[in-house]
């Protein structure tokens, strides 16, 4: 019996599910995209979790063309790896988490000019928590500011494709596949695939509902000085407490914290009513806000008020 026969053979029986293993395609659809537009899918692997002082110790990245009318993925246009040294031991969780060693860093720098030549040339920069990726990549990388970007974590609803966890391994699970993971190019190329398959519950190509969330207008509120008996209705609205956001109240004083959410432009009406009448009730409104698109989002700026 050959792995076609084997395969088939379980998945009749009703009882198994078989996953195959990536092995990256240098093209997923044939032909020539009518719009064509480049898009990379990028992924840094850190000396930590805080974006604005740990270090970028490995970046990888997949340059890739794409059609902007369907979606559909169709060559792929360059693959980069590269590891940087962070002149600095790298923490033992670390090396568990990435299998990245000292001695693979060491004396290491990532080429910037070639980085800087494909992230020049895309239409759209893609991550998996690109809130995390930007800012670390911004902080290396300055020009990457005024870049647009998408985000595989946030921009695809994936609940409502009965995918619960927003783990890449487990959604690459859920779609089909398995790969090696927690190496900065294979979660690229990983992504990237995911992007390439059609949603379980909907049936919409990924990387159409990627593209439709990334041109979506949105707006970013920021509940300054909200009372804190409300503290729990903001968080159940789905507002998220951001600790270090830094701002003046209407007296000049320095505060720091505030409830914020990020929503789409056809809710802003509504949400500024909702803060108004239940939260500030009898009181001025004091929320502040900025507006986003993908050139803004989920970078340092979002969450600077004007």
């Amino acid at each position: 019996m050959n792995d076609n026969d084997a395969i088939e053979h379980l998945q009749k029986s009703d009882q198994y599910r078989v996953i195959q293993r990536l092995n990256a395609p240098d093209r997923y659809w044939q032909g020539e995209p009518n719009t064509a537009r480049i898009g990379i899918v990028i992924d840094t692997e850190t000396t930590g979790l805080d974006t604005s002082k740990d270090k970028i110790i490995e970046l990888g990245f997949v340059a890739f063309e794409y059609d902007a009318g369907s979606g559909l993925i169709y060559r792929i246009l360059h693959t980069y790896d590269g590891f940087e040294d962070p002149d600095e031991p790298l923490e033992d969780i670390v090396k568990q988490i990435t299998g990245i060693t000292d001695e693979m860093v060491a004396g290491q720098h990532l080429d910037d000019d070639e980085i800087q030549h494909w992230l020049k040339k895309s239409d759209l920069i893609i991550a998996h928590n690109a809130g995390f990726d930007r800012q670390m990549i911004e902080r290396r990388l300055p020009m990457v500011a005024q870049t647009n970007w998408a985000c595989t974590f946030n921009d695809i609803p994936w609940q409502d494709e009965d995918i619960s966890s927003l783990k890449l391994d487990y959604i690459a699970y859920k779609l089909g596949f398995f790969f090696d993971g927690h190496r900065a190019v294979n979660d690229a190329q990983a992504t990237l695939h995911l992007l390439s398959k059609a949603l379980p519950c909907s049936g919409k190509l990924a990387m159409a509902t990627l593209l439709i969330s990334a041109r979506v207008k949105s707006q970013r509120l920021f509940a300054t000085q909200a009372p804190f008996d409300n503290k729990d209705d903001l968080k159940a609205r789905g507002y998220r407490w951001l600790a270090d956001f830094s701002y003046k109240d209407q007296f000049g004083k320095n505060k720091k914290g505030v409830w914020s959410i990020s929503i789409p432009a056809t809710d802003i009406d509504t949400e500024h009513l909702w803060l108004t009448e239940n939260i500030y009730t009898g009181k001025k409104a004091l929320f502040t806000f900025i507006n986003l698109t993908a050139r803004d989002r989920y970078s340092l700026r979002e969450f600077q008020a004007e």
